[in-house]
């Protein structure tokens, strides 16, 4: 296994590729892109995250690709962009009332894929795993800050 932060990188860009495939599988009715899957994970989970340059950051695409991702999420009126009321250059992005349902069933098939995905891998391993990933990100923020 690489040493590098690319090669970490890339391993969770797959897993959240398989991820986000899977669980497009589940609600296939939806036809979403596997993007907007992503993006619609993204803010169902993490309610700080509300930007594009936020999700562009976290999904390592393009911006571009980030605003196609949320105007389709949009013409399906799952998302509403709201311009930010301390800086009008800021566009929110937040799940619709209409995302609800879609969210809770999407949480639902999320605890099924976890379960699958991480049978055979213990807790201790998992803890193991978030503390070292906590320990790089701490680094990172550190050189970060200089």
């Amino acid at each position: 296994m690489q040493r590098t932060v690319e090669a970490m990188l890339g391993y969770f860009n797959q897993i959240r590729q398989v991820y986000a495939n899977e669980l497009n599988k589940k609600v296939a009715q939806e036809k979403f892109s596997p993007n907007e899957m992503s993006v619609l994970i993204l803010l169902s989970n993490n309610k700080t995250i509300n930007t594009a340059s936020q999700l562009k950051v976290i999904l390592g695409v393009s911006k571009g690709l980030v605003s196609r991702s949320v105007e389709a999420l949009a013409e399906k009126g799952l998302v509403d962009c709201r311009q930010d009321e301390r800086d009008r250059r800021i566009q929110r992005i937040y799940l619709t009332e209409r995302a609800q349902p879609l969210v809770v069933r999407m949480k639902s098939e999320i605890e099924k894929i976890n379960e699958a995905f991480l049978d055979g891998i213990s807790q201790e391993e998992i803890d193991q795993m978030e503390e070292t990933m906590t320990k790089i990100l701490d680094r990172f923020t550190e050189k970060g800050d200089r």
